[in-house]
């Protein structure tokens, strides 16, 4: 008698950790997720906001078209995504590339010594430069940077203290 209710308890108890997490599943695909794009959708510059399952973990992944103010549509996205880390997916090319690799340099040291207007000048020069349109803006977390080349557009954002919150960017 005892091992049929240790069994039937047992079985009662699985059924309802199966509803349970199936619930929770069917949450986050079906509501959460429409949520984000609803929201996301109303943030210029964004086409849409998904969250993924990458390499074991959860992202949120953004599609951008011509994003204008990075800053302000980040922190948006920040407030949306909670705990999840955030990558965007840009229109870049290989100048636009090449241009944020030499600019690394600039923009790594301004966040090391501090420098950052000096860190701003010697980054325009190089945009100049190279007939790139350059978007730089910076707050206490991250340095928003959006360089334009006609219809290419690379977006980044470079936290200034290892927050993780946002991923390198990728391409469409």
């Amino acid at each position: 008698m005892t091992k049929q209710r240790i069994l039937l308890i047992s079985f009662v108890g699985l059924l309802i950790f199966g509803l349970l997490l199936g619930g929770k599943v069917v949450y986050q695909k079906k509501w959460l997720d429409v949520t984000i794009l609803s929201q996301s959708q109303q943030i210029p510059g964004v086409v849409s906001a998904k969250t993924v399952q990458k390499n074991g973990q959860t992202e949120m992944v953004v599609v951008t078209n011509h994003m204008t103010n990075l800053r302000q549509a980040s922190l948006a996205l920040e407030k949306l995504a909670g705990e999840l880390p955030i990558c965007y997916l840009d229109r870049t090319n290989d100048s636009l590339n090449k241009l944020l690799g030499q600019m690394q340099f600039a923009l790594q040291e301004g966040m090391a010594r501090g420098n950052f207007t000096e860190m701003d000048q010697n980054v325009r020069t190089q945009a100049e430069k190279a007939g790139i349109q350059l978007e730089l803006e910076m707050d206490n977390d991250a340095i928003y940077v959006v360089l334009n080349q006609g219809d290419a557009q690379l977006i980044e954002v470079i936290e200034r203290h290892g927050q993780v919150k946002f991923l390198p960017s990728e391409k469409q």
